[in-house]
C-alpha cells in the first residue's frame, strides 16, 4: 500500500477538526450589538449568579482555560472585551468548568488528579531518559531496556489517561452546562444553534486529540523489552583426555 493512501486520511483526521473549529470561530467572531455585555462581563455575571464570587475572571495570552489551582476563569485577550458569539460561548464553557469544580463533578476531579500524576510522571520519566546515556557511559553497562521502556510507557500512559478523562468533562461543560446557561437569558434561538455549532466544532478537537494519544500509545501495549544476552559468555574449559583418565591432574598441567 502506498504511504500517501495512509498519510492523507491521517492528516485529514488530525488537522481537519482543528481547521473546522478555527473556521467556525472566525465565522462567528463579528460584534453583536444586542449582547448586554462582553465575554468577560458575561463570565463574571454567570459566576456571581452561582455564588462563585471567589472565582476570578482574567485575560490571558496563553489561551482560554479555567485554572483549578488559582480559581480563575481566563479568556484570551481577543475574546475578553468582545461582544461576539464565539467569545461569549467560550466564556460560558470556561465558567462551566468552574461550576464542575465547585460541585466536585467526578470526571473533572479525576482529570485534575491525573494531570498532577502526569506532571510528576513526565518529570521523572524525562530524568530517567536523560540520565540513561550518562549512566551507561560512566558504568560501561547497558541500561536495562525494561527501565527505559517503563519510563516511556508511564509517560505516554499518563498522557492518554488525562486525554480520556478530559472528554466527559469537556462534553459536559459544553452541552450540559454552557449551552443551557447561554439559552437562559443571553442568546436567542437562532444564536443558540450557532453556539451549539461552535461547541461541536471545538469538541471535535478534544475527541481527535484523545484518539491520537491512544494511537500513539497503542504500539506500546503488550510490548516486552528484550534483555540482551552477554556479548562474550564464559566458555568452560574442555578437559583433555589425560585429565579425564586421571582427575588428579589439573587442566593447567602438573604442579
Amino acid at each position: 500500500m502506498h504511504p500517501v493512501v495512509i498519510l492523507i486520511p491521517a492528516a485529514a483526521l488530525i488537522f481537519g477538526p482543528r481547521l473546522w473549529a478555527k473556521y467556525v470561530l472566525k465565522q462567528h467572531n463579528r460584534e453583536e450589538e444586542n449582547f448586554p455585555g462582553t465575554a468577560g462581563e458575561l463570565a463574571r455575571e454567570l459566576l456571581d449568579r452561582h455564588r462563585l464570587q471567589r472565582v476570578k475572571v482574567e485575560s490571558t495570552d496563553v489561551g482560554d482555560h479555567y485554572d483549578h489551582e488559582a480559581k480563575a476563569v481566563r479568556l484570551s485577550r481577543d475574546k475578553f472585551d468582545r461582544k461576539t458569539l464565539a467569545a461569549v460561548t467560550t466564556a460560558a464553557h470556561e465558567v462551566a468548568h468552574a461550576l464542575q469544580d465547585a460541585c466536585d463533578y467526578g470526571p473533572f476531579v479525576l482529570r485534575t488528579h491525573l494531570v498532577k500524576v502526569a506532571k510528576v510522571t513526565g518529570e521523572v520519566g524525562s530524568v530517567v531518559l536523560l540520565a540513561a546515556p550518562m549512566v551507561a557511559l560512566i558504568s560501561h553497562q547497558v541500561v536495562p531496556p525494561v527501565i527505559i521502556g517503563t519510563a516511556v510507557f508511564a509517560m505516554l500512559g499518563a498522557g492518554v489517561a488525562v486525554q480520556l478523562a478530559s472528554l466527559p468533562s469537556e462534553l459536559d461543560a459544553s452541552f450540559g452546562r454552557a449551552l443551557p446557561l447561554l439559552r437562559e437569558r443571553y442568546i436567542g434561538v437562532e444564536q443558540a444553534k450557532d453556539a451549539r455549532k461552535i461547541l461541536i466544532a471545538c469538541s471535535s478537537t478534544y475527541v481527535v486529540s484523545s484518539l491520537v494519544s491512544v494511537l500513539n500509545f497503542w504500539p506500546w501495549l503488550g510490548r516486552r523489552p528484550v534483555v540482551p544476552a552477554p556479548r562474550n559468555p564464559p566458555v568452560p574449559p574442555v578437559p583433555s583426555r589425560l585429565t579425564a583418565l586421571n582427575p588428579d591432574i589439573s587442566p593447567g598441567g602438573p604442579d
